[in-house]
């Protein structure tokens, strides 16, 4: 178990209630480098979540760069959990009706 990674990870916002109990569960799992190997059926187990439940969380979590999983010959999956590249709400485009910004006041 990394503190380090946990410590990070716990303070996180924007996201489920089953996302982040499977991003504290791979926390928990991790080196200090962030690097784990649990079971979907362990991760399920230890969130009390069903096994489709975690898929579409660590879909998620790698869809907002939270993990990287890693394929290795077979089924075996390996995942790199970096909370420091989330950033939520940081890549939002304006609507595009949206008025042009007035210049800032002298």
């Amino acid at each position: 178990m990394s503190t380090i990674i946990m410590s990070v990870c716990w303070p996180l916002q924007d996201m489920t209630p089953a996302q982040k109990a499977v991003l504290i569960s791979l926390a928990d799992n991790a080196n200090d480098e962030g690097v784990c190997w649990p079971s979907i059926a362990r991760i399920a187990e230890r969130t009390c979540l069903s096994e489709r439940a975690v898929r579409n969380a660590l879909r998620w979590l790698e869809e907002v760069q939270l993990l990287t999983s890693h394929q290795r010959q077979g089924r075996s999956t390996w995942y790199t959990v970096t909370p420091a590249a989330y950033a939520p709400g940081s890549i939002c485009p304006p609507a595009s009706n949206a008025p042009t910004p007035a210049p800032a006041a002298p």
